[in-house]
């Protein structure tokens, strides 16, 4: 996920009484439209994002709320900050791909950077300039189950190496380092293990487990009963359980429905089904390039015993740099929310050394 702290800014004193996930929709879109009448494009687009978020699959405005939040952010990237970017679509499974290239005048590489659990790759295109302002070339892409590939009802999907591959032979890339956002740093070390052209991988931040990470989010005795009825293939009890749960909480009833969205199932069992592939056990071994593993030490989606565990099992890494924020720093949250730049910076100041050393 790729939400602007800048937005909490602007908009705190509107969104303060938010109680319900209808007030939410309905004053994230008015502050939208506001926004989009007055021309300001970048914060029209993040307002539509937030709106679009916590939406279901059923919701019929969910449609076109994206829609106007990825019209808004291409009125941004052109007129508000004049950026420099091409976009592609890329042949992928009878489907298309999503991309955005941002090139440098003199490329010291090529950066591949994918999203991650239901993410956009407009909404990173700030967050990731900066590498080309250092002169990298950097192809932001979309997968299954991402922005508009759910258009197309491509869903969400474990083996992502795939359209990593696809995007290489689009555009004929025989090296680059690829930064995994979220759930893409799952995406990226995948990846990583299959597909050699990658000769570094960066994990901003780590994730070696989704079955884990999404019964992290329940209450500790939850967690482990919906764990132990997964072990023992309990449809029955899952879905009983995950359906009561739904119906006392309305986080937690999105959070199972947007799952069942992006992956294409119907009920909570078959999402925790599809979700359990994803998943590193067994490959890390084959994971031989240059790896920078970055995590929060308070990250409230992914646990941080991921971060202990692959820092641990990384046996034929080329070199391991490993680098855990803290709440001292202000980057203790997923992603380094609210202090991105001290990830972003320091995934730059890697990639240097890494480049500048291959020279």
């Amino acid at each position: 996920m790729g939400k602007s702290p800048v937005i909490l800014i602007w908009c705190g004193k509107k969104t303060s009484k938010i109680t319900t996930f209808d007030e939410w929709q309905d004053v994230w879109g008015d502050l939208g439209k506001t926004a989009e009448t007055k021309s300001q494009f970048l914060r029209a687009a993040y307002c539509y994002r937030m709106a679009e978020f916590f939406m279901k699959a059923t919701d019929k405005k969910k449609d076109w709320f994206y829609k106007k939040c990825v019209d808004c952010f291409y009125k941004a990237f052109d007129i508000e900050l004049h950026l420099s970017y091409k976009k592609y679509s890329v042949p992928f499974e009878g489907k298309s791909l999503s991309c955005i290239k941002m090139a440098a005048p003199y490329s010291k590489g090529t950066i591949l950077v994918c999203g991650g659990y239901d993410s956009f790759i407009e909404e990173f295109v700030l967050q990731v300039h900066n590498l080309a302002l250092e002169n990298y070339d950097v192809i932001l892409f979309e997968g299954p189950g991402q922005g508009a590939c759910l258009q197309e009802s491509l869903y969400f999907q474990y083996d992502f190496e795939k359209s990593t591959s696809a995007i290489l032979d689009f555009f004929n890339l025989e090296k680059c380092a690829m930064v995994g956002i979220s759930w893409g740093g799952y995406f990226a070390l995948r990846s990583a293990a299959f597909e050699k052209r990658i000769k570094a991988v960066i994990a901003y931040d780590v994730m070696d487990n989704g079955f884990e990470v999404m019964t992290h989010i329940f209450p500790s005795i939850l967690c482990k009963i919906i764990r132990a009825a997964y072990f023992i293939k309990s449809a029955e009890i899952i879905n009983r359980l995950v359906g009561k749960i739904q119906k006392k909480s309305i986080l937690a009833d999105w959070a199972i429905s947007q799952g069942m969205y992006i992956t294409g199932t119907s009920t909570p069992y078959a999402f925790y089904e599809s979700i359990s592939h994803h998943t590193l056990r067994g490959i890390t071994a084959q994971i031989t390039q240059d790896v920078l593993l970055l995590a929060g030490e308070k990250d409230h989606y992914i646990p941080p015993r991921q971060f202990y565990r692959l820092k641990k099992n990384l046996p034929n890494a080329h070199t391991l740099t490993c680098r855990m924020f803290t709440e001292k720093e202000g980057g203790e949250q997923h992603c380094q929310i609210g202090n991105h730049l001290i990830a972003v910076n320091y995934i730059i100041n890697w990639l240097n050394q890494y480049f500048g050393n291959k020279e």
